[in-house]
């Protein structure tokens, strides 16, 4: 099964509807039905949240209940800071490509886990163009079918 780690701005598409929730919508659609694998760091719950209380139009009780239904999507959640290696990764990955350390969380996963990343963010698909793919270039549903097949 192709593996793909997913970051916040593609999740938050999920939720909130703009420019490429459709997109988004397939992603986690083919995860649920095991077409593919999502993983993400933990750190992703908290950066939704940030998102979410960002956002004019989301209430505190919106927020949760997104959060909620995000988390019950079965994503493989990784904590960077209880290995060793990803953790040394990350703060590599951060300094030699110039990313937040959140950024860098995300493509350590993927250097480990030799998967893509999924992301809205076209700076950091710029910063790692090899490592990363972005939502709106994602594979529709039907190939992601027939790859499984």
């Amino acid at each position: 099964m192709k593996r793909y780690v997913v970051d916040a701005s593609a999740v938050a598409k999920c939720f909130i509807i703009e420019d490429y929730s459709d997109k988004a919508l397939e992603v986690i659609t083919a995860h649920v039905k095991g077409h593919l694998s999502l993983s993400a760091p933990s750190l992703i719950v908290y950066e939704l949240g940030n998102i979410f209380w960002r956002h004019p139009r989301i209430t505190p009780e919106k927020a949760y209940e997104f959060i909620e239904k995000f988390l019950d999507l079965q994503i493989d959640f990784v904590e960077i800071w209880s290995d060793a290696e990803l953790l040394k990764n990350a703060c590599a990955i951060s300094k030699t490509r110039n990313l937040t350390f959140y950024d860098a969380s995300y493509l350590a996963i993927v250097e480990r886990d030799r998967a893509k990343l999924v992301t809205a963010d076209e700076y950091l698909r710029n910063k790692a163009p090899n490592m990363v793919v972005l939502l709106k270039e994602f594979p529709h549903l039907r190939h992601l079918q027939a790859m499984t097949k």
